[in-house]
């Protein structure tokens, strides 16, 4: 991807996505690709990701409040969301979330990636039923 600004500069390899998946946890593992997909579907405030984490059907626990928030910060700060404060109605101040380009490549990558491991983990049950005939 090269130099440049924000979206730019977001390296969408998939050895970057095989390090940061064996590096997390599965608790932290499958934040990033969650909250991409949720806002591929459209922005949104913070406390609706959270509360639509569970709609994503990945590994690991459903993120909480504290790690969903950091991991916006994180994200915006690589360029794959960005964010202003929505000062409608009546409530406090909250930030609206949207997917970049760079995002949505992103998302892309991580499907990519999960689709190899999914092939790579059948063919390991392939082989595991040919060896219990």
């Amino acid at each position: 991807m090269g130099a440049g600004t924000n979206g730019d500069e977001v390296e969408d390899t998939l050895s970057s996505d095989v390090e940061t998946y064996v590096r997390e946890g599965p608790g932290k593992r499958f934040i990033e690709p969650r909250i991409l997909f949720l806002l591929s579907r459209g922005p949104a405030h913070g406390y609706d990701l959270i509360s639509r984490m569970g709609e994503v059907p990945l590994p690991g626990p459903v993120p909480d409040t504290g790690a969903v928030y950091r991991k916006l910060r994180e994200m915006e700060g690589r360029g794959l969301v960005t964010s202003r404060w929505d000062e409608k109605g009546g409530g406090p101040r909250r930030r609206v979330y949207r997917i970049t380009a760079a995002g949505r490549r992103r998302l892309a990558s991580w499907v990519e990636a999960i689709r190899q491991r999914m092939e790579m983990l059948q063919r390991f049950l392939d082989l595991c039923a040919e060896e219990g005939k």
